[in-house]
């Protein structure tokens, strides 16, 4: 029988390093660094204001937000921050001397929300659901006297909301890991993946509509994990339903995740009729095979499948109906005009020059996207690196399962890590499907953005997990060591990048002298006093050394002194082959009559990994 659900110590302080990232880069990105972070805030403003959610093309950015972000959109910081410009002779954040912070007005004394009157673009953000906007909206409005903050405490504020919102990423892939059956080093590495990706963190750190997606999708994951083995109730559809409905009332990314849905629910249906021994038997007569096809048809999850697609259809389709039946499409236009390209000509036109452009791009912006867009931006070893090491691992894990699984079971033991990754992989379609039909008319690479698919990190976490516990077969207990030095050297990298970018003056180079400099300027341009921010940086590097201490110290442990440590060997998963990587089958059943309707592990399942 499964033990207590007991956090594992180690999992608490990977989650604590999450946030301490989370809240250093929410002072490392001075306001309005985020991608199309003044649009969103807008959005927030608008509804505070009651502007509502006006049609694309009609909502143009509140002259209260414009009069700082300008600075950053079309003004005085434009070339450095967005073009590079800083080497080109542009000054960095570290030589210019910010807006006092007593001086910083609201936005309602900047202006307030009547639209700038200078012809240009409007708001594109009216094309995305309004759930996070009206979140945040209502968020400043429950805290007395905050439309009187300074402007740069307000989007503040919004940033604790998004990093609230992606906090809990790293518990969901443990949790997600662990169900899958997988044991606990290997969970606590899957949870340790969102930690090795800078420009997650960076998203993360930022106001944006991209986080509510994130956790939206990892609760999902987390539900279908059950339904992958066999968890066929209808409490369970309903909790998928419900994520689902978030998921869809965030991003037009969502629609393809009924998909998802229906594909878990077919490899739960198959593993429970092949451990129930209910699989249809060969007939050689053509009314036999019909018969066999029928039952096999009746039996298949009918009943949860429709109720979960069908409940978050419900709760969060209307809004993409709603835009088709205004504007004739699911997702309109947001500028509802075709916006001038910066993006440079890709020559010679021809699919392969796209392409190229396409697959790198994502892959660089993906771990590095650490600026609007290049630089600052990891190395390019480095990012080739982490994409060699988590695809190939990936890669591992697709291939570890049918080999170890019986022959009924091998395309079961494929199709469940398979399942975990469609959200990448439909972020990847859509992406690439939007690029190309715009490259064909403009001859140029846009829209290709590697934030896309942080969505799918927490199934990205679980596969690469059993591609690492396949790779250290013997020594799984070092898993969490191997992923967090890996991720904290990534991130080191990342924060490297930026802060020589950002905080540093021209023609200067890193060394570790300049770190009292580099927190200095970063404290210049923060909304609250510097002791926050040195507060913050110094707490965030505590909480880095000991999680690595105690997860060195795990990799060492063995047996019950790995569980002292990491904790009991309890949780989601456990009892059911989490030991062993999950490859170990429970006992079948003495009769299929016996198991409990629609209950996962009661018929002899066999780990899907």
């Amino acid at each position: 029988m499964p033990g207590p659900r007991r956090v594992p110590v180690l999992l608490l302080l990977i989650t604590a390093v999450h946030l301490g990232l989370l809240l250093s880069y929410a002072f490392v990105y001075p306001t309005w660094t985020g991608y199309d972070e003044a649009q969103h805030v807008d959005m927030v403003y608008g509804l505070q204001h009651g502007v509502g959610w006006p049609a694309p093309g009609k909502k143009i950015i509140s002259t209260g937000v414009a009069a700082t972000s300008d600075d950053f959109d079309r003004g005085r910081f434009q070339d450095m921050f967005q073009a590079g410009g800083k080497r080109r002779g542009s000054p960095s954040f570290a030589e210019i001397d910010p807006t006092p912070r007593g001086q910083r007005q609201s936005f309602d004394a900047l202006g307030g929300v009547a639209p700038v009157g200078d012809g240009r673009l409007s708001n594109q953000m009216v094309q995305h659901p309004p759930l996070i906007y009206v979140v945040g909206a209502r968020l400043l409005d429950a805290l007395p006297g905050s439309k009187h903050w300074a402007y740069d405490q307000q989007v503040f504020v919004l940033r604790l909301l998004n990093i609230l919102v992606v906090a809990p990423l790293p518990l969901l892939a443990w949790l997600a890991a662990r169900r899958f059956g997988l044991d606990q080093p290997s969970a606590l590495a899957a949870a340790t993946l969102p930690l090795a990706v800078p420009g997650f963190t960076r998203v993360g750190a930022t106001f944006n509509n991209d986080g509510l997606l994130m956790l939206a999708t990892g609760g999902l994951t987390v539900t279908l994990v059950g339904v992958l083995r066999g968890d066929m109730r209808r409490r369970t559809a309903a909790r998928a339903g419900i994520w689902l409905g978030i998921a869809l009332l965030t991003k037009a990314f969502a629609l393809a995740l009924p998909a998802m849905i229906v594909a878990a629910y077919l490899v739960g249906w198959w593993r429970l009729r092949r451990a129930g021994r209910q699989a249809p038997e060969r007939s050689a007569y053509p009314a036999g095979r019909l018969f066999a096809s029928r039952r096999a048809i009746g039996s298949l999850p009918w009943t949860p499948a429709t109720l979960a697609v069908g409940l978050g259809l419900a709760l969060g389709g209307w809004w993409w109906i709603r835009n088709y039946v205004l504007y004739d499409s699911v997702q309109p236009n947001g500028w509802a005009t075709n916006p001038p390209r910066r993006e440079p000509l890709l020559l010679p036109d021809s699919f392969l020059t796209w392409f190229w452009y396409f697959f790198r791009t994502m892959i660089s912006r993906f771990w590095g996207g650490l600026g609007l867009f290049e630089p600052p931006q990891l190395s390019p070893v480095a990012i080739v690196v982490a994409t060699g090491a988590v695809v190939g691992l990936c890669a591992a894990a697709l291939a570890a399962g049918p080999r170890r699984a019986a022959r009924p079971d091998r395309l079961a033991s494929t199709a469940g890590p398979a399942v975990l990754l469609l959200p990448v992989a439909f972020a990847y379609l859509m992406v690439g499907q939007r690029s190309w039909a715009e490259y064909q008319q403009y001859t140029r690479g846009i829209a290709v953005q590697g934030r896309y698919l942080y969505l799918g990190l927490v199934g990205l976490g679980v596969v690469f997990a059993l591609g690492l516990r396949a790779a250290l077969r013997g020594r799984e207990r070092l898993a969490p060591a191997v992923t967090l030095v890996g991720a904290l050297l990534m991130q080191g990298l990342g924060l490297l990048a930026v802060c020589s970018y950002y905080w540093l003056p021209r023609q200067v180079s890193f060394t570790p002298a300049r770190v009292p400099e580099i927190v200095a300027g970063a404290g210049r341009w923060a909304p609250f006093p510097i002791g926050v921010t040195i507060t913050v940086f110094a707490l965030s590097a505590v909480l880095v050394v000991l999680c690595l201490a105690v997860a060195v110290r795990a990799g060492g442990a063995r047996g019950t002194r790995e569980a002292a440590i990491t904790g009991p060997g309890s949780g989601p998963g456990s009892g059911s082959g989490s030991g062993s990587g999950g490859h170990r089958p429970t006992p079948a059943p003495r009769s299929p009559s016996r198991m409990r309707k629609g209950h996962p592990l009661r018929a002899g399942l066999r780990s899907p990994s």
